[in-house]
Protein backbone atom coordinates (compact mmCIF):
# COMPACT_ATOMS: atom_id res chain seq x y z
CA UNK A 1 0.00 0.00 0.00
CA UNK A 2 1.46 3.36 -0.96
CA UNK A 3 -0.04 4.95 2.18
CA UNK A 4 2.59 3.18 4.33
CA UNK A 5 5.21 5.48 2.80
CA UNK A 6 3.04 8.61 3.05
CA UNK A 7 4.30 10.21 6.27
CA UNK A 8 1.57 12.88 6.32
CA UNK A 9 -1.17 10.27 6.03
CA UNK A 10 0.37 8.14 8.80
CA UNK A 11 0.62 11.27 10.99
CA UNK A 12 -3.08 11.91 10.32
CA UNK A 13 -3.95 8.35 11.41
CA UNK A 14 -1.81 8.79 14.54
CA UNK A 15 -3.31 12.19 15.40
CA UNK A 16 -6.91 11.14 14.76
CA UNK A 17 -6.66 7.94 16.81
CA UNK A 18 -8.65 8.24 20.03
CA UNK A 19 -8.04 6.15 23.10
CA UNK A 20 -11.62 5.82 24.31
CA UNK A 21 -10.92 3.68 27.34
CA UNK A 22 -7.69 2.72 29.09
CA UNK A 23 -7.33 -0.27 31.39
CA UNK A 24 -8.75 0.66 34.79
CA UNK A 25 -6.10 -1.14 36.75
CA UNK A 26 -2.61 0.30 37.12
CA UNK A 27 0.23 -0.40 34.77
CA UNK A 28 2.33 -3.20 36.23
CA UNK A 29 6.10 -2.84 36.64
CA UNK A 30 6.79 -6.46 35.60
CA UNK A 31 5.87 -8.44 32.50
CA UNK A 32 2.18 -8.17 31.66
CA UNK A 33 -0.34 -8.26 28.84
CA UNK A 34 -2.61 -5.36 27.80
CA UNK A 35 -5.74 -6.52 25.98
CA UNK A 36 -7.27 -4.08 23.50
CA UNK A 37 -10.17 -3.66 21.10
CA UNK A 38 -9.48 -1.37 18.16
CA UNK A 39 -12.34 -0.25 15.92
CA UNK A 40 -12.30 1.70 12.72
CA UNK A 41 -13.54 1.90 9.17
CA UNK A 42 -11.99 -0.45 6.63
CA UNK A 43 -10.56 2.64 4.90
CA UNK A 44 -10.17 6.30 5.79
CA UNK A 45 -13.42 8.25 5.20
CA UNK A 46 -15.40 5.09 4.37
CA UNK A 47 -17.41 4.77 7.55
CA UNK A 48 -20.28 2.49 6.55
CA UNK A 49 -18.66 -0.72 7.83
CA UNK A 50 -16.29 -1.47 10.70
CA UNK A 51 -13.21 -3.58 11.18
CA UNK A 52 -12.68 -4.76 14.76
CA UNK A 53 -9.21 -5.81 15.87
CA UNK A 54 -8.92 -7.57 19.23
CA UNK A 55 -5.51 -8.40 20.51
CA UNK A 56 -3.01 -8.33 23.32
CA UNK A 57 0.08 -6.21 23.68
CA UNK A 58 2.85 -7.98 25.57
CA UNK A 59 4.80 -5.60 27.79
CA UNK A 60 8.28 -6.36 29.11
CA UNK A 61 9.40 -5.51 32.62
CA UNK A 62 10.97 -2.10 32.96
CA UNK A 63 14.48 -2.19 31.58
CA UNK A 64 16.92 0.01 33.44
CA UNK A 65 20.32 0.37 31.85
CA UNK A 66 22.88 2.25 33.83
CA UNK A 67 22.87 3.16 37.46
CA UNK A 68 26.20 2.37 39.13
CA UNK A 69 27.52 0.26 36.24
CA UNK A 70 30.16 1.78 33.98
CA UNK A 71 28.71 3.81 31.14
CA UNK A 72 29.35 3.12 27.47
CA UNK A 73 31.64 6.13 27.38
CA UNK A 74 33.69 4.92 30.33
CA UNK A 75 34.01 1.43 28.85
CA UNK A 76 34.98 2.52 25.34
CA UNK A 77 36.61 5.89 25.92
CA UNK A 78 33.78 7.88 24.34
CA UNK A 79 32.09 10.87 25.93
CA UNK A 80 28.60 12.33 25.62
CA UNK A 81 27.13 9.48 23.58
CA UNK A 82 24.48 8.27 25.91
CA UNK A 83 22.68 9.13 29.13
CA UNK A 84 24.03 7.16 32.09
CA UNK A 85 20.53 5.89 32.91
CA UNK A 86 18.08 4.72 30.28
CA UNK A 87 14.67 3.40 31.26
CA UNK A 88 12.60 1.61 28.66
CA UNK A 89 9.86 -0.91 27.92
CA UNK A 90 9.46 -3.32 25.03
CA UNK A 91 5.96 -3.69 23.56
CA UNK A 92 5.08 -6.39 21.05
CA UNK A 93 1.90 -7.33 19.24
CA UNK A 94 0.90 -9.47 16.28
CA UNK A 95 0.18 -7.87 12.93
CA UNK A 96 -1.70 -9.21 9.94
CA UNK A 97 -2.47 -7.23 6.84
CA UNK A 98 -5.54 -7.64 4.63
CA UNK A 99 -6.77 -10.90 6.13
CA UNK A 100 -9.44 -12.09 8.50
CA UNK A 101 -7.93 -14.24 11.15
CA UNK A 102 -8.45 -15.40 14.66
CA UNK A 103 -5.87 -16.63 17.13
CA UNK A 104 -5.19 -16.33 20.83
CA UNK A 105 -3.27 -13.07 20.31
CA UNK A 106 -5.12 -11.42 17.44
CA UNK A 107 -8.61 -11.49 15.96
CA UNK A 108 -9.72 -9.36 13.01
CA UNK A 109 -13.43 -9.25 12.24
CA UNK A 110 -15.56 -7.21 9.89
CA UNK A 111 -18.96 -5.84 10.95
CA UNK A 112 -21.79 -4.37 8.90
CA UNK A 113 -22.43 -1.64 11.51
CA UNK A 114 -20.78 1.77 11.26
CA UNK A 115 -17.80 2.42 13.60
CA UNK A 116 -19.81 4.57 16.07
CA UNK A 117 -22.50 1.92 16.52
CA UNK A 118 -19.94 -0.88 16.88
CA UNK A 119 -17.98 1.21 19.40
CA UNK A 120 -21.12 1.60 21.53
CA UNK A 121 -21.71 -2.17 21.36
CA UNK A 122 -18.17 -2.97 22.47
CA UNK A 123 -18.24 -0.47 25.36
CA UNK A 124 -21.63 -1.78 26.49
CA UNK A 125 -20.40 -5.39 26.33
CA UNK A 126 -17.23 -4.63 28.34
CA UNK A 127 -19.28 -2.75 30.95
CA UNK A 128 -21.90 -5.50 31.19
CA UNK A 129 -19.21 -8.16 31.67
CA UNK A 130 -17.31 -5.86 34.09
CA UNK A 131 -14.09 -6.11 32.09
CA UNK A 132 -11.69 -3.50 33.49
CA UNK A 133 -8.36 -4.43 31.92
CA UNK A 134 -9.14 -3.85 28.23
CA UNK A 135 -8.38 -0.70 26.28
CA UNK A 136 -10.72 0.54 23.56
CA UNK A 137 -9.19 2.49 20.70
CA UNK A 138 -10.91 4.23 17.77
CA UNK A 139 -8.82 4.37 14.62
CA UNK A 140 -9.61 6.50 11.56
CA UNK A 141 -8.39 3.66 9.28
CA UNK A 142 -8.23 0.07 10.55
CA UNK A 143 -5.72 -0.92 7.85
CA UNK A 144 -3.14 1.05 9.81
CA UNK A 145 -3.97 -0.30 13.26
CA UNK A 146 -0.26 -0.61 14.22
CA UNK A 147 -0.07 3.21 13.97
CA UNK A 148 -3.12 3.54 16.23
CA UNK A 149 -1.63 1.02 18.68
CA UNK A 150 1.54 3.12 18.70
CA UNK A 151 -0.59 6.09 19.78
CA UNK A 152 -2.03 4.02 22.66
CA UNK A 153 1.43 2.77 23.71
CA UNK A 154 2.84 6.31 23.65
CA UNK A 155 0.06 7.48 25.98
CA UNK A 156 1.00 4.69 28.40
CA UNK A 157 4.68 5.60 28.22
CA UNK A 158 3.93 9.30 28.71
CA UNK A 159 2.08 8.43 31.93
CA UNK A 160 4.64 5.89 33.14
CA UNK A 161 7.81 7.87 32.46
CA UNK A 162 6.60 11.37 33.36
CA UNK A 163 9.62 12.24 35.44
Amino acid sequence: MPEWSDQEFLRTVFDETRVIRTPLRGIIAGYHVLPYVLLGPAEYDRTSKTVEVRGRIRVSPRLVLGGNAPTYGEMFGERDLMDARIVARVFSFRYAGRVSLESEDLAIRRHEADPGTQLERVLEDLTRREVIDTAVIASPDARFYPVSLDRFIREILDREFRD
